[in-house]
């Protein structure tokens, strides 16, 4: 296989994730031109031919799925998405195994911590079973979210309890209740978790590897934006990645892992990464099949562990993101704002989690139904 030396240049701030833009109507515009200048960055890193070929195809084809969208035709829109998706399976990059998939950073087949997270009004501990996703009797709650759609719901779970933090909003520390979970390893995930800095872990930038990425960079692209508009109701923004539910539905995988969209920039994201498992409801049955395959503790309050003493907090636990060979940091561009995420107090807070749930290796897996 050919060496794609030429990743090594294809680097502009520009393209960094997440994009921000003011209303609805500007998603569409900001993503094209993000798109031309991806295909100006790659000319001018002197791409080859099958790399710009992959840029021009893809990017036209997320344009064409958006336009569909609008024009009213949804399921020519999504059958658009269906088919890159579909087209991406050929590497590992982007399906895998979770516990191989390169979505999370760390020693592969080693185990994944994961984190859930419920808000409440005081200090409070939910059950097990309070923190999967809404049971089938509630499914009129199921609301409009980027990899989920009303009616048919996601559990989304974070790699870190920062991670879980920042996607409810940062809220004050006494309403954060955050719950470890681990997967028995079977899921098939497709992995969103992409950045344009990812040149270097591309296997010395090996042909098939580099294509894959790039596929993977340009879905990404088009699920990466926020809009500050507010009062809406339709969001431009979840067309893409909703379709690619489906399709990842469709095509029988069990969720997408992506950056959190809530982080100042995507090199500030590998403590960040979320996963989105799908949870479509079991006839007569109030949870998904995905809940069988996974274990869960009952929540911790943030706020309580902040109050006990370090003999109880301080604990050691091996996380997967304290030896990912890639700097895990958290917080801003200025240096003195940067802080390694495991020397933290969410990452104190997470290995205490883990640590505290003795029962974790002798229950059964789908601990948390009843």
């Amino acid at each position: 296989m050919a060496k794609l030396t030429w990743v090594e240049h294809f680097i502009v701030k520009e393209l960094y994730a997440p994009y921000v833009v003011d209303k609805d109507e500007d998603y569409y515009k900001d993503l094209n031109k993000k798109y031309r200048t991806l295909l100006e960055v790659a000319k001018n890193a002197g791409a080859d031919e099958e790399s710009l070929k992959i840029i021009r195809k893809y990017s036209q084809k997320v344009k064409e799925s958006i336009r569909l969208y609008y024009d009213g035709s949804i399921s020519k829109a999504h059958n658009v998405i269906k088919n890159l998706v579909k087209d991406c399976a050929d590497n590992t990059l982007a399906v895998n195994t979770i516990i191989n998939s390169d979505a999370f950073p760390g020693i592969k087949g080693t185990e994944i911590q994961l984190f859930r997270a419920r808000l409440s009004n005081d200090v409070h501990t939910y059950e097990a079973n309070e923190m999967l996703h809404l049971p089938f009797s509630m499914r009129g709650k199921t609301g409009n979210y980027r990899f989920s759609i009303p009616g048919i719901p996601s559990l989304y779970l974070g790699n870190s309890s920062y991670a879980c933090w920042i996607e409810l909003g940062r809220p004050p520390e006494h309403k954060l209740n955050v719950s470890p979970v681990v997967l028995d390893g079977s899921q098939k995930i497709f992995n969103l978790a992409v950045m344009m800095r990812d040149w270097g872990r591309l296997d010395e930038f090996e042909e098939s590897k580099v294509h894959s990425w790039l596929k993977l960079l340009i879905l990404m692209m088009a699920t990466s934006y926020t809009v500050k508009e507010s009062g809406r109701i339709f969001k431009s923004e979840y067309i893409v990645s909703q379709s690619i539910m489906l399709a990842c539905k469709e095509l029988e995988y069990d969720g997408v892992a992506y950056f959190s969209k809530r982080v100042s920039d995507e090199i500030f994201a590998y403590a960040a990464i979320n996963l989105a498992l799908f949870a479509p409801y079991q006839r007569n049955k109030e949870y998904s099949s995905v809940c069988e395959h996974i274990k869960i503790d009952d929540s911790f309050n943030y706020s309580m562990y902040k109050q006990l003493g370090p003999i109880y907090r301080d604990r050691e636990y091996n996380l997967r993101l304290g030896g990912t060979g890639i700097i895990t940091n958290i917080g801003e561009y200025r240096e003195d704002r940067q802080f390694q995420y495991t020397m933290t107090e969410f990452g104190v807070f997470d290995k205490f989690l883990f640590s505290t749930w003795t029962k974790k290796d002798t229950i059964k897996w789908g601990n948390a139904l009843k």
